[in-house]
Formats: C-alpha cells, sequence, structure tokens
C-alpha cells in the first residue's frame, strides 16, 4: 500500500471519528428541544447523550454515526460493545434498568435481526426469547455452543459480556432498549423540529447554528472545568428565547392573501351571517363588499400564518378577545354619546369605530384588512354585533329563512 493511500485512509478515519463527535451534539440539541421543564440533558456523563427527570427517570442514549458498515448487524462491533457496556454500568449501580430507557440512535435507517428482536421485546417472556435466539444466532445451541469458537476475535468478548451476565439484567435491559434513526439526516431532522416550534421561519437556520455552538460552548466548558456535562432545558429555553427577542426584526404580518374572486365574493354576500349583521344597520352594498373582502383575505392570512408558524394559537385567541372588549367598549360609548340616535345610527357609528381600531399580533403589525376582516370573523359567529339589538333580529331573520 501506498503512504498516499495509508494518508487517505488515515484521513478517512479521522473524518469518521469527528462525525461520531459531532453526532452528539446534535443529537444533544435535539433532546433539549424535546425537553420538559426542569429535565437535565447530559453528554458523556453517563453515556453519549442523557436525559434525566425530576422523578430520576432517565434516557440512555448511544449514538453511532454510519459511514458504510452497518453498525446495528448482526455481528457488528457498535452493537455487542454498546449492550456490553450498559450490562456494565448497570452491574456497576450507575443505571438502574427500571428507570431508564436504553436507546440507541443511527444517522442512517439501519437495522439487523438480532437488533430489530431487542427493539420489539416489551414483556420478560419476549425478552427471554429474543435474547435465547441472539445465543443460538451466535453460539449455536447449548450446551456445546459449537459456533462459539468461530465468532470474529473482536466481538467475543463484548458478545460473552452480555449472553453471561444475569439473564434478568440483560431481559430487563431489552425491555427497555429501544432503536431509533434519522429520518434522513440528523442535521435535517433538527432542522425539521425547530420548524415546528413557535420560531419564526425566517430565524430557523440562523437558530440552528447558534443553538449548535451554544451547545458545544456549554459542554466544552464544562468539560475543560472538569464538571459534569449537564445543561438544563429552562437555561437552554431562555437562551434560545433571547436569540429570538434580539434577532426577531419583524415589525408587520406580511399578508400572503390574494384579492377574493368575484365569485367567492357573490358566495358570501348571499350566505354571511357578518354580511347580514351589515344589512340590519343599512350599510351600502360597496360596504358589504370591502367586508367579505376584508373577512375573506383576514381568513386566508390567519390560515398561512398558523401553517407556517408566524402566530401561536394563543396569541390569536388574545387578538381576539382584544376585539370583543373593544367592542364592549366602544359599544358601551355608541350607546351614551348617540343615546338620543335611531339603533341603526348607532350600530353604523360602532361599526366604523371597530372598522378603524388599530391592533397588534405578539406586537407585530397585521395588515390593514385583518383587523376589520376578524371583526367580521366575530360578527359571523355572533359573538359581536351592531346593531344593539343584533341577538334578536339575527334570530328572527334566521326563523325568517326557515320558514
Amino acid at each position: 500500500m501506498s503512504s498516499s493511500d495509508e494518508g487517505q485512509k488515515s484521513s478517512i478515519h479521522a473524518a469518521s471519528q469527528y462525525l461520531g463527535y459531532s453526532l452528539q451534539t446534535t443529537r444533544f440539541l435535539m433532546r433539549l428541544l424535546d425537553a420538559e421543564p426542569e429535565w437535565t440533558i447530559s453528554l458523556e456523563v453517563f453515556e453519549d447523550v442523557g436525559v434525566e427527570t425530576p422523578e430520576g427517570n432517565r434516557i440512555a442514549e448511544q449514538d453511532k454515526s454510519v459511514s458504510k458498515k452497518n453498525p446495528v448487524s448482526n455481528r457488528a462491533i457498535d452493537l455487542w460493545k454498546t449492550f456490553a457496556n450498559w450490562v456494565t454500568a448497570v452491574e456497576a449501580g450507575e443505571l438502574n434498568p427500571e428507570k431508564t430507557v436504553f436507546e440507541l440512535y443511527i444517522s442512517q435507517a439501519k437495522t439487523g435481526a438480532i437488533v430489530d428482536t431487542f427493539s420489539r421485546a416489551q414483556s420478560e417472556t419476549e425478552a427471554e426469547v429474543a435474547l435465547q435466539n441472539a445465543i443460538t444466532e451466535l453460539w449455536g445451541k447449548s450446551p456445546n455452543y459449537p459456533l462459539r469458537p468461530s465468532l470474529s476475535k473482536s466481538i467475543a468478548p463484548y458478545v460473552k459480556k452480555v449472553f453471561e451476565a444475569d439473564k434478568k439484567v440483560v431481559c430487563k435491559i431489552l425491555q427497555n432498549f429501544q432503536l431509533s434513526c434519522s429520518e434522513g439526516s440528523p442535521h435535517a431532522d433538527l432542522r425539521k423540529r425547530l420548524k415546528k416550534q413557535w420560531i419564526p421561519s425566517e430565524l430557523v437556520d440562523d437558530l440552528l447554528l447558534y443553538a449548535l455552538g451554544w451547545v458545544k460552548k456549554q459542554t466544552d466548558v464544562l468539560i475543560e472545568q472538569q464538571k459534569p456535562a449537564c445543561v438544563s432545558s429552562e437555561l437552554f429555553r431562555q437562551t434560545m428565547i433571547s436569540f429570538i427577542r434580539k434577532h426577531d426584526n419583524r415589525t408587520i404580518l406580511r399578508t400572503y392573501a390574494s384579492k377574493p374572486t368575484k365569485k367567492e365574493i357573490q358566495e358570501d354576500l348571499k350566505i354571511g351571517i357578518y354580511v347580514r349583521q351589515l344589512d340590519i344597520i343599512e350599510e351600502s352594498d360597496d360596504e358589504k363588499i370591502r367586508a367579505v373582502t376584508d373577512y375573506l383575505r383576514a381568513s386566508a392570512d390567519r390560515t398561512h400564518w398558523s401553517a407556517k408558524g408566524l402566530v401561536q394559537k394563543t396569541s390569536f385567541e388574545e387578538f381576539y378577545d382584544n376585539l370583543v372588549r373593544t367592542w364592549r367598549n366602544l359599544r358601551r360609548k355608541a350607546e351614551v354619546s348617540l343615546y338620543s340616535r335611531s339603533d341603526v345610527k348607532k350600530g353604523q357609528y360602532l361599526y366604523a369605530e371597530c372598522s378603524s381600531h388599530h391592533a397588534t399580533i405578539e406586537g407585530l403589525q397585521v395588515p390593514t384588512h385583518f383587523t376589520p376582516g376578524s371583526f367580521h370573523a366575530l360578527a359571523d359567529e355572533k359573538v359581536v354585533g351592531w346593531h344593539p339589538d343584533y341577538a334578536r333580529k339575527l334570530g328572527i331573520a334566521h326563523d325568517e329563512r326557515e320558514k
């Protein structure tokens, strides 16, 4: 073999090692994103990546990066070394098999006959059968175990550790064992996970890079100080929120709604309860068309912002609560200011005041059609109305339509 070939092999090996180490940071971040309050995530404390809850429950996650070989094939050294290490940790009292989930994470979708039966074992009986099948596969049938001498020396010590350990210990590990694999790539999985959060879509990539760097810095500093590399989920959450607040430069929610077609407008003019509400206060046809346009565009924006994660559901609820409170206050104002005027005039005044109201969502300005369109959505549900006696009049109108 030439020196250049040896150098290339060494370089590939080093790159594979680095990929394995960097995978731990990626998985550490994924665990932080999935963590509940008061959980602690650790690196190389009791496993590659560990999770611990206030109740003392743990997840011991062993991470394997796939290059060419399958790390969970029947005779893979990674597979048997992992289980041997778990058995050793349980025997030493470092892991309680009753309160620990033993997870083997693979950076690509891989499986094997033995690991597959291990991951499916839920009961003690299933675990015993899975273990016995693995012994038969690698050592042969007892009591002579004719295949044992031919087992590769690279995995023989680890297999021996698992097969000769207390069967109850091994079976409990198998019962709490799970195999998980990346859906595409670990990095892509992270990005997908972030997009499901309450993070503005335009910040996802920047936040991902920042979070990965932050995790590495936190764990590196702790390891340098010879302290356990543990990070609380609460510290992580506060740090990420601070980053988002600092870098979210949005001041307005952009509309994604196109102008509705004439057909769409005509359909709503016929069936919309909010349009009927405008009939009651004798608004013009032009105003009704504008109302339908605002209503449909607001509905489209609401759907898009929700799907994109630009606005949270609770923020919409707060927004509508604000509109209802505003409507109540303005209705009282109309009653006092226009006490001598007709109910239709009071309704027209209330409608005009609500239509010109400026509201925000999560501190962001909304398009000009969104607030009046949202008022129409509330009017369509009869939560608000313009005429002082709108509820009774809508009831009469409804009865007349049914006759």
